[in-house]
């Protein structure tokens, strides 16, 4: 279902942002991005995972190598090749369709197909800066934006690209949310985990996490005292209906495995855990320190936890 690994301790040349990496996977992994782009004649330069690149008629500026190197991490070396491959050549039909789309882009009932809701961690609002986005924090450290979601790729939404469109925020989230809903119906499974299950939402695409938005329709998330719910990135989803307490033995599993999941990746979103309980979210806060949990519960759920048989 998905794996619990731990950060491993590397050896200096391996720099932070890849430190998930053996050294011999790290090697491959930086050969094959050179490979890439030499064979398209692109100098590039390689600073704090970004890739600083010449100019070029591919529609190629600085290129993060987070995501893809994640991607390669949950693949054999032999894979990074075609992972690297795919996943620019992806940027570059993602530049030329958004060429094209600039074109339509004041036309809401042309463009309106494209507008989606995406959760992203706050880390990555501060990179793009809010005053170019246009979105709503939503709980702990996950903003909501809205985004075009295109074929080849997702953009954010600019605050000047809806002044023609004469509609409010709250309408392109309406919009965008159901857009979601429509093209990415979640998938979702129970499984079994150690001594207790969860529910577990998976997917290939990038908005798994919306399944927070529309938990009041799948009845089968219910819980008498609520849920436990984390988004650890981009793909999944866990989530616990909490009945008894056997929640207790659920929370030294779940709380573990999302640190985890978000550790790893690709599309890290929040190591966060939310209690839901009537259309709220409450953060449940804790520490993992030398493989252990210390959990610091508000008070709302540590008189919950009391209360249960």
């Amino acid at each position: 279902m998905f794996s619990l690994f731990n950060k491993k301790n590397n050896k200096t040349e391996i720099p932070n942002w890849a430190s998930f990496f053996e050294n011999s996977e790290y090697s491959t992994f930086i050969y094959e991005i050179e490979n890439y782009f030499r064979k398209l004649n692109i100098e590039i330069e390689i600073s704090d995972g970004i890739i600083l690149v010449t100019e070029n008629e591919l529609g190629f500026s600085n290129l993060g190598l987070s995501n893809v190197a994640q991607n390669c991490k949950q693949d054999k070396p032999k894979n990074y090749k075609n992972i690297i491959k795919d996943h620019f050549n992806s940027l570059i039909e993602a530049n030329k369709f958004e060429i094209e789309f600039e074109k339509i882009v004041d036309n809401f009932e042309e463009v309106k197909k494209y507008i989606g809701v995406r959760l992203y961690n706050d880390e990555y609002i501060d990179y793009v800066g809010k005053e170019f986005a246009i979105g709503k924090e939503f709980e702990g450290d996950i903003y909501s934006m809205l985004v075009f979601d295109f074929p080849h790729s997702i953009a954010n939404i600019k605050p000047e690209q809806i002044k023609k469109w004469e509609k409010s925020i709250d309408e392109l989230f309406e919009i965008g949310l159901q857009n979601i809903k429509d093209k990415y119906p979640p998938t979702i499974t129970k499984e079994n985990f150690n001594v207790f299950d969860i529910w577990f939402a998976n997917s290939d695409h990038f908005f798994t996490p919306n399944i927070v938005y529309d938990l009041e329709n799948q009845k089968e998330l219910t819980g008498s005292k609520g849920l436990l719910i984390g988004i650890p990135h981009r793909h999944s989803a866990i989530i616990y209906p909490i009945e008894n307490l056997e929640v207790v033995k659920a929370i030294n599993g779940i709380f573990p495995a999302i640190y985890n999941m978000n550790l790893e990746g690709p599309g890290s979103l929040s190591n966060k855990v939310f209690w839901y309980n009537d259309r709220v979210f409450t953060e449940i806060p804790y520490k993992m320190e030398d493989g252990k949990l210390q959990l610091f519960p508000p008070d709302n759920f540590l008189k919950l936890l009391n209360e249960l048989t």
